[in-house]
């Protein structure tokens, strides 16, 4: 009878998770982040991992600017790595970022410098069959502007649109939309 008992519990606690909790794991985890944190700035020594909580008003200004609702996962945190040099001052910013694509996720990181400039961007994971949004003709097209820029970044690429290219885009201005209403003050605007 306690076996039975005990398979009951284990049945019960396995499947109470709910199906929208199983989406929550829409987070872009930053994968190999030493050889990405020297490749974008071959200055760093070292990273911080910053977590910031989104409240319903920020969210909700988020979505207005963007457009769009924010993926699962990413409606309750933002997360930021500070890149720094060998004296522990911080010189720039990693932003990694997921956005859908036609055939899953796709995941990239991207560089902001201490100006908010964006330094590189690169593709960690993608499924996409096509792979124009790995080109570096593509990617070098938001290299050097600023996050003032961002929203007249979708006019930059003037190649036929993909599931990826979207992706890239939309992500970068979601990104940095969500960097700039959570964590940029006004004197870094």
């Amino acid at each position: 009878m306690k076996s039975y008992f005990s398979f009951i519990v284990c049945f019960l606690i396995i499947f109470s998770v709910s199906p929208g909790s199983a989406q929550d794991i829409y987070l872009c985890v930053w994968r190999n982040p030493e050889r990405t944190m020297t490749r974008i700035f071959p200055d760093a020594r070292d990273y911080k991992t910053v977590n910031v909580r989104i409240t319903p008003a920020q969210r909700k200004t988020i979505e207005e600017i963007v457009g769009y609702e924010l993926l699962p996962g990413q409606q309750d945190q933002f997360q930021y790595f500070e890149m720094t040099d060998e004296k522990g001052q911080v010189i720039g910013t990693i932003i990694p970022s997921t956005q859908k694509g036609q055939f899953g996720a796709v995941e990239f990181v991207f560089g902001l410098d201490a100006d908010l400039v964006v330094r590189d961007l690169y593709i960690q994971r993608a499924r996409e069959r096509d792979q124009s949004f790995k080109d570096r003709s593509f990617l070098d097209l938001f290299a050097g502007r600023s996050i003032r820029e961002k929203m007249s970044f979708d006019q930059l690429y003037t190649g036929e649109p993909t599931p990826g290219t979207t992706a890239v885009i939309t992500g970068l201005i979601k990104a940095m939309v969500a960097f700039e209403t959570l964590v940029a003050t006004d004197a870094d605007l």
